[in-house]
């Protein structure tokens, strides 16, 4: 049994890695080329306008694994007209607020730069890249969503290809628009939303020829008007969200603390951090939603041994992913940093951080498994509660709270701390149902 579990997850783990982190890979090129062909402070600029990005991602990752969720389970109980109707509830429901998320990035991206801590110098540059990212986010909402459809249809290889497709061409067009066309900003934010347009594209032709059992169908679109099953996507993706949201808070948060401590070139070295720690929480997640789908099916059909074997190969998974990125940042950071920026003080800056808040990574790749395991059992309010405690109440603490009082010597530390006291709590609440 052990073995048949471990070579499943690995077919689905492994595409849905690799896709999580070419999907990571939009926001790290754009850093590269921004660091690069723009400056400093344009890489501060859009480090400053990522939790607004962030959140329209986590947002769209409620409804995407809610209703992954939802249809699992129901796959796992034969009800495939059922698992259709949860997709296309979820399917609306991303179109929708998609939409949302473009008319208030597109006709208030200034404001929104002033309430994430830009400062006149980098206020401009921060409302550009919210404003032409905004422009086509529904491509980017519906690529994350349409990708977790595809793994939970059977399918983890095309989603895996689809998002490779569109970042390597992502790579491309960054260096098109941002050197020989001199695009800015704007250039990293339209190169990155064209590469999820060529996503979208190649995970539609999986419902249009019709490879799996889910299918777009405008009738099942009827079922968004009954508020139970859009309550359940809601109810079971929301833990997702705030975990979603970890990134986008723990970047704000610090980025006021960063600026108020290091000035603009400290915000600029928390910018590569930032792409570092996007690069790496996209490892962890895709482990996690790689197993997603084997934990729903596990639950809906009873099968509880093979629902903890898939649990215990993704704690190990994660664990060990997460030992390796810390140990690579730790002894080679030095020599990964200036492929952002070649600035002395903004390396010195960003090693120092990189060796302490690295640490977090370890507790953080666990709490995410545990987060799932929660989500796609039913343990809902598990899920909250973990998600929770480490999306904005315990990093929100810390992070200000130790500087304010041991100083910059504890600016990094905070993330740590918040990290590991909700794996404690996450241990303690996976051992409670036991």
């Amino acid at each position: 049994m052990m073995r048949k579990n471990r070579k499943t997850f690995i077919r689905y783990v492994i595409p849905s890695t690799a896709a999580m982190l070419v999907t990571m890979l939009y926001v790290v090129v754009d850093g590269i080329f921004v660091g690069q062909g723009v400056g400093t402070n344009a890489l501060a600029a859009v480090n400053l306008s990522l939790p607004f990005v962030l959140t329209m991602g986590a947002v769209s990752m409620m409804f995407t694994m809610g209703s992954a969720a939802v249809t699992a389970v129901r796959f796992g109980r034969g009800e495939k007209a059922g698992a259709n109707q949860a997709f296309m509830v979820g399917f609306v429901l991303v179109l929708f607020f998609s939409l949302l998320f473009c008319l208030l990035g597109v006709l208030f991206p200034s404001h929104l730069a002033k309430a994430f801590g830009a400062s006149p110098m980098l206020l401009e540059g921060t409302a550009v890249y919210i404003r032409f990212y905004a422009m086509f986010d529904i491509f980017f909402c519906l690529s994350m969503f349409l990708a977790a459809a595809v793994r939970n249809d059977g399918n983890p290889a095309l989603s895996m290809w689809a998002m490779l497709v569109g970042a390597t061409s992502n790579i491309f067009l960054d260096w098109l628009f941002i050197f020989p066309l001199q695009m800015g900003v704007s250039g990293a934010a339209i190169a990155s939303e064209i590469g999820q347009v060529l996503s979208c594209i190649l995970l539609l032709f999986h419902f249009v020829l019709k490879k799996g059992n889910l299918c777009i169908r405008l009738k099942d679109m009827k079922y968004v008007k009954e508020i139970s099953l859009c309550r359940k996507i809601v109810l079971r993706g929301t833990p997702e969200f705030v975990t979603q949201m970890n990134q986008s808070v723990t970047v704000f948060c610090y980025n006021l603390v960063v600026f108020r401590i290091l000035g603009e070139m400290g915000v600029s070295a928390f910018a590569v951090v930032t792409y570092l720690l996007s690069l790496s929480v996209g490892l962890f997640t895709g482990v996690s939603q790689g197993v997603q789908p084997l934990f729903g099916r596990s639950f809906g059909n009873g099968d509880k041994k093979s629902e903890q074997n898939y649990f215990k190969l993704g704690i190990i998974t994660n664990a060990g992913v997460a030992l390796s990125i810390y140990l690579i940042l730790f002894f080679f950071g030095k020599q990964i940093i200036p492929v952002f920026n070649g600035d002395s003080r903004l390396i010195s800056i960003a090693d120092t951080a990189l060796k302490v808040y690295g640490i977090s990574f370890i507790f953080a790749a666990l709490n995410i498994i545990f987060t799932i395991y929660f989500l796609s059992t039913k343990q809902t309010s598990r899920a909250v509660l973990v998600s929770v405690l480490r999306s904005f109440l315990l990093n929100t603490l810390f992070i200000f709270l130790l500087p304010a009082i041991f100083g910059e010597k504890a600016l990094w530390g905070g993330i740590i701390v918040a990290e590991f006291f909700t794996f404690l709590a996450a241990i303690y609440l996976k051992r409670e149902r036991a």
